[in-house]
């Protein structure tokens, strides 16, 4: 599991910092937990997860951190 900041995340979904609070503030986007007193964090597959919906493409699932072969070929993930 890996935590990103806001400019990792921006630069990921391609959009802007404002746009990404302004849709964090309409429910339109995962929302970043704190990680000290002034740093807050995502976690980096739910901004993953988070595309894949937004482009329709669910993402292989995952038991105790190992993808089965044939989900990845199922869902056409290689």
């Amino acid at each position: 599991m890996k935590a990103i900041g806001i400019k990792q995340v921006a630069e990921k979904v391609n959009l802007g910092q404002s746009t990404i609070y302004r849709m964090i503030s309409k429910g339109a986007f995962p929302k970043p937990f704190a990680l000290g007193e002034n740093r807050t964090a995502w976690i980096e597959s739910d901004i993953d997860d988070w595309l894949a919906d937004k482009a329709g493409k669910p993402r292989p699932a995952v038991s105790d951190g190992v993808i089965d072969d044939d989900q990845v070929m199922r869902q056409g993930v290689a």
